[in-house]
């Protein structure tokens, strides 16, 4: 008959209001984590399609080969879109004017991602074309060809063979990359064109690049069947998420931003449903006493509980789970709405993590009450001390913990960030515990000198200093959670707005020549254009590391026996396998920190300078010696320092700076950077002139990208805010709860001894302002460190101390648990002697 009583049981409760914090809890972590589960996957799934128009399509085959037309059709089997592209670099003659081009040939249907602009005349307006590539002997071009060749639409463009006629101004290509030193002006070709140039060789330096859009589930099926046969030499399968490009570094943050979101709601739960638990086991002591008084067995009343238990927390996940739906598809239209696209359907996963974590916190928090449930002795029906034993303590300490930190490790599969938040409340729970302690001990002195009702409510703090330790604890967490979130909607993404600020660079310029310098920067001058420094630029190999050669794609593709090029990489160290762009300068750049070493200052002996990331991959460091060729001529530096680059300024950075002296004698170009509203467009043309030579790179297009990205990273914040928001008041409601049996005993006594209803409501205000007032300054305290673990470690930003919440944390901790403490309290305050007494009895 056990499980007959415990549905029993649940339906009398259920009727008389006793689960409803334990339902509530279970329902609040359930909502919380559907809610902003499916709102990350579909907004991340979101800013992924949107900036998958980077690579023109969803993922990008390159090969150095033409690709198999049996991979090809595999492909469309499966329900993927293709489209070929051909990238190479040739020459291109207008009258007699010649110049180097990189030539993009592409079939129909290009780009699957995104789509082109041209017009009519270079730096001219814009129009988007929609399913229209050039056609047969067109060619679309920069708008940068057009002064190095001084060339006018209609005018006759030759590559290879062929003759092309310019019909059109290429002004965005929605793959056009990023590469300030390499990129040469584009020139679009219909695919069908491509044979006719007699440009493509054996030996030719080509790429080969099949674009493929369709569904996630096609995609990696595909490349499942397709990964076997790709070789690492030659072939390279990409996707907006991979590389080292601002958009993907900014993608990749985006995900960190709404992640930690998600894993506030996973810690919120769960303290919601620990809370909720303790004061449902208690609250059941009588009825457990009162069955073992009749004869009934452990055993039995295991069962009965674990069922009762079981049950509840179903019901409540069906419960949450309807609502986290219902939240996050209010959030999504709004948010669809802002961006003025659809975003795609969330999977399973969601349902399935916001199902465990109701049924995993339920089961855990419950544990350890649930053990002394069990363990009440039936004495307890004539002496309600009796609480059942505190043996198991340290279980519940250590499944609680264990729970909460294994549930971040999951949801987040990144230890560091599940660390900095589990660290952050394991600090504030033991901060709290030592000065709550502390400082209720020293309200004894305190409250024997103030008024009357701060007597009561010290002594209140006084006489139940364990529960409001505990009660504390609970209210520093969820105040934690709540500056959190503040402080990353106000502060951490202000510092990573500020990385891309107004005035932040938008154009690029390369190929300046030394004698062009000081004539450009004055025509900067005379039109109020702000540059950034000039930076010349060499190119050169690093070809030794200490005397030992470094590996070098190119000589590897040689040729020679491969057993002799397997001993000789067996022998050399890791290197670029490029040229790279060398530069020099006396000053330290600025977005450059030195991390080791020292900068050269006057010193005019050969020094090299490198980037952080380069000298853990290569295994640098100060001392080592680097060997560079450049146009033949070989030298050998020192590495004297290790700079920290902030990659996405967006200003000119490099691997590699030397002092002046060191190459000063080689001929170089200059590069560098400058800002001009898009309402100055047009005086572009007129600008760079008389610089036919130089080549101008417009970023606006990965500017706005990248701001759309900190946009709606900034919506997901905000509605994490307010759901957190919400589920914080619901957990210092049950903690409040948890109390009130005991405070309606010291309500029955005080007004049998005389004491006026005024003077008790305001000893209860006084209580939750004090315990709010604390609670606010640890979870103050709590969150610095969770902020400057994160900002250091996990976003990679200077830590900051945010003054503001030293002030906010204690002050709304007080007002916000004094008036919820007061609102819950009112109807016990107002209650006479005689109604206290019935309702205790």
């Amino acid at each position: 008959m056990w499980h007959k009583i415990s549905w029993r049981l649940l339906r009398h409760e259920l009727k008389r209001g006793e689960l409803t914090i334990m339902a509530a809890a279970i329902v609040l972590s359930v909502t919380a984590v559907l809610s902003l589960s499916l709102f990350t996957e579909r907004l991340q799934s979101g800013l992924l399609a949107r900036s998958a128009e980077f690579l023109a399509a969803d993922r990008v085959l390159s090969s150095r080969r033409p690709i198999s037309d049996e991979w090809l059709e595999q492909a469309q089997q499966r329900g993927l879109d293709t489209a070929n592209r051909v990238v190479f670099n040739s020459m291109a003659f207008a009258d007699d004017n010649l110049a180097l081009v990189d030539i993009k040939a592409v079939s129909d249907g290009y780009p699957l991602r995104g789509s082109l602009r041209t017009a009519s005349e270079p730096f001219g307006d814009e129009t988007t074309v929609i399913n229209q590539l050039p056609g047969e002997g067109e060619a679309w071009v920069a708008a940068a060809l057009f002064q190095e060749l001084d060339l006018e639409v209609g005018d006759t463009l030759e590559i290879g063979q062929s003759k092309f006629k310019v019909s059109r101004v290429l002004t965005y290509e929605p793959d056009v990359g990023f590469s300030v030193f390499t990129d040469s002006p584009n020139v679009l070709i219909h695919y069908d064109q491509l044979e006719q140039t007699g440009l493509i060789q054996p030996g030719s330096r080509v790429r080969y690049n099949v674009l493929f859009a369709g569904t996630a589930e096609q995609l990696d099926g595909y490349y499942e069947w397709l990964a076997p046969q790709l070789n690492d030499d030659t072939h390279n399968w990409r996707s907006i998420e991979d590389g080292d490009s601002p958009l993907a570094r900014s993608l990749q943050r985006a995900e960190r931003f709404m992640l930690l979101a998600s894993l506030l709601g996973v810690v919120l739960a769960a303290t919601a449903v620990a809370v909720a638990a303790q004061r449902y086991c208690q609250r059941n002591y009588d009825v457990v006493a009162i069955f073992k008084t009749l004869g009934a067995e452990r055993r039995q009343i295991q069962r009965i509980f674990i069922l009762h238990l079981l049950l509840l927390t179903f019901i409540s996940i069906g419960v949450g789970l309807l609502l986290g739906w219902v939240i996050q598809a209010q959030v999504i239209e709004f948010v669809a709405a802002q961006l003025g696209a659809e975003l795609p359907a969330a999977g399973l996963k969601p349902y399935v993590l916001a199902s465990a974590t109701g049924l995993v916190s339920a089961v855990m928090f419950t544990l350890y009450p649930l053990l002394r449930l069990i363990a009440i002795p039936p004495l307890r029906v004539l002496n309600r001390e009796l609480t059942g034993t505190d043996k198991l303590r340290w279980l519940h300490w250590i499944a609680s913990a264990g729970t909460i930190y294994a549930l971040l490790l999951i949801y987040s599969q990144q230890w560091l960030l599940s660390t900095a938040l589990f660290a952050g409340g394991a600090v504030a729970a033991v901060l709290l515990l030592a000065v709550g302690r502390l400082f209720i001990r020293a309200s004894r002195q305190a409250g024997m000198q103030a008024g009357s009702a701060w007597r009561l409510a010290m002594a209140g703090l006084q006489r139940r200093a364990q529960a409001n330790s505990v009660q504390m604890l609970s209210f520093s967490t969820a105040i934690m959670l709540l500056l959190l979130v503040l402080a990353l909607r106000n502060e951490l993404l202000a510092d990573w707005e500020r990385q891309l600020p107004d005035d932040a660079p938008n154009y690029f310029i390369v190929n300046v020549a030394p004698g062009d310098v000081a004539q450009l920067e004055q025509r900067f001058a005379a039109r109020d254009i702000e540059s950034k420094d000039m930076y010349p630029v060499v190119p050169g190999r690093m070809t030794a590391v200490n005397g030992v050669p470094v590996r070098d794609e190119v000589t590897k593709e040689a040729g020679g026996d491969e057993a002799d090029t397997q001993t000789n990489n067996a022998e050399q160290r890791e290197g670029f396998g490029r040229e790279l762009s060398l530069t020099w300068r006396d000053d330290l750049p600025p977005n450059n920190t030195i991390v080791a070493g020292e900068w050269w200052g006057d010193n005019p002996q050969p020094q090299v300078s490198i980037e952080e990331e380069v000298a853990e991959r290569m295994r640098l460091s100060i001392g080592d010696e680097l060997e560079f060729n450049i146009g033949g001529n070989t030298f050998t530096v020192p590495v004297t320092s290790i700079r920290k680059v902030n990659w996405g300024s967006l200003q000119p950075n490099f691997f590699m700076i030397f002092n002046t002296s060191t190459l000063e004698d080689f001929p170089a170009t200059f590069i560098s950077s400058f800002n001009l509203p898009k309402e100055r467009q047009s005086e572009l043309y007129e600008l760079f002139k008389p610089f036919p030579e130089v080549s101008l790179i417009d970023l606006d297009a990965i500017m706005e990208q990248l701001r759309e990205v900190i946009d709606q990273v900034s919506i997901a914040i905000a509605f994490v805010l307010v759901l957190v928001l919400i589920a914080g008041i619901l957990v210092l409601l049950a903690q409040v709860q948890a109390s009130m049996e005991e405070r309606q005993q010291e309500l029955v006594i005080l007004r049998t001894l005389g004491a006026p209803a005024k003077l008790l409501s305001r000893s209860v205000t006084y209580e939750f302002l004090i315990l709010g007032a604390i609670s606010g300054l640890i979870a103050t305290l709590a969150m610095e460190l969770s902020l400057w673990i994160l900002q250091t470690q996990v976003f990679e930003m200077a830590a900051t101390i945010h003054w503001r919440f030293w002030l906010v944390g204690p002050l709304a901790g007080a007002i916000v648990v004094g008036t919820l403490g007061r609102l819950a309290c009112a109807r016990l305050v107002r209650r006479n002697t005689a109604q206290l007494i019935r309702k205790l009895a």
